[in-house]
């Protein structure tokens, strides 16, 4: 890193929350060297402010004077209207979060199909991934993931995802995966108990380990240059694959240790598969949870596991096994004060 730029979470200079750096993002600026690649291998653009990101590349995408390209990121300063899962509301104060929507193509001019419709599910899980390592590489802070959707720190949501299927104006089928990360927010600034923000994790850490209320800022330019890089690069090498979550991957893609991911010859080496890297950072999984779903009883049991079709495996309550491909899922906690538990 530069040194004309400050660590990704150094005491806070003033109380003026910084713009995205629109240079760094593009890749104009050198500042983080080994994601430049990625970062101009398609364009990135910072709005002001939109409704949402997603509604933008959708719009972008169905307007014939655009066209935009395979990878393009949207990001935003400030969402007027943010949106998760069943329409819910995601809302937060400018230039305190990361707020981007990405645009997958697979079919694309000149070059065979790379993703089948059946494996464009697993974009939700490759964007949480990508989230759950750009939060540690530039705060060190754990993030897990929380199926299907959900980046989690300590148990509390920090992070929502977004898929969106929608055609370009020629019908062929593009995905818009949107993503929003609470980075700096302090916890009276949160919209409901159970969310936190990066910003109050390492202050609650920080004061844990040395007694002392630091006032940590993260940088949300690097994370968000992490995010943009480390989505596209997942990207590449899901597509080189053929959307199969079962093949491995290039060790570059899921190991934040080894970035050049080659053998002693120089040849890219062979990782973990995408199934296998999810499953360990997992949060849900060995959890009690309460799985809701439209139009059916609300289902208990324990989350077992992850099938290569990117569904839930929960032991009811009964014993029996339950594949869950759809559903809001309510992680389950011991709690003296309730029958059922606290949630996240």
């Amino acid at each position: 890193m530069s040194e004309d730029f400050p660590a990704p979470h150094e005491p806070a200079q003033g109380g003026a929350r910084a713009p995205l750096r629109r240079q760094v993002l593009t890749g104009a600026d050198d500042v983080v060297p080994e994601l430049a690649r990625l970062l101009r291998a398609a364009p990135v653009q910072v709005l002001e402010e939109v409704d949402s990101t997603n509604d933008e590349l959708v719009r972008r995408l169905a307007d014939p004077t655009q066209r935009p390209v395979h990878g393009t990121a949207v990001l935003a300063e400030h969402q007027r209207a943010g949106r998760g899962r069943r329409d819910r509301s995601w809302t937060s104060p400018a230039r305190s979060s990361v707020m981007l929507s990405a645009l997958v193509r697979p079919e694309r001019p000149g070059r065979p199909r790379t993703l089948e419709p059946d494996s464009l599910h697993w974009l939700t899980l490759l964007m949480a991934l990508a989230g759950q390592r750009a939060i540690r590489a530039t705060t060190g802070l754990p993030a897990r993931i929380k199926w299907p959707n959900d980046l989690l720190l300590d148990g509390a949501k920090t992070a929502g995802i977004l898929a969106r299927v929608a055609p370009d104006p020629q019908g062929r089928l593009c995905v818009v995966v949107g993503i929003g990360i609470n980075v700096d927010l302090d916890r009276d600034q949160l919209p409901v108990p159970t969310a936190t923000s990066l910003r109050a994790e390492l202050t609650r850490t920080d004061q844990a380990r040395t007694g002392h209320r630091a006032e940590p800022v993260v940088d949300r330019t690097i994370l968000a240059a992490h995010l943009i890089a480390g989505f596209r690069d997942l990207l590449e090498r899901f597509e080189a694959v053929g959307g199969d979550p079962s093949r491995p991957l290039l060790a570059s893609a899921v190991d934040q240790d080894s970035p050049m991911g080659q053998d002693s010859a120089g040849d890219p080496r062979p990782g973990p598969s995408l199934l296998e890297a999810i499953r360990p950072r997992l949060d849900t999984l060995g959890r009690r949870v309460r799985v809701q779903r439209d139009g059916q009883p609300d289902l208990r049991g324990t989350a077992e596991d992850l099938t290569a079709d990117g569904a839930l495996l929960v032991r009811r309550e009964d014993g029996a096994l339950e594949e869950v491909s759809v559903g809001d899922v309510v992680h389950l906690r011991p709690d003296a004060g309730s029958a059922e538990g606290r949630w996240a």
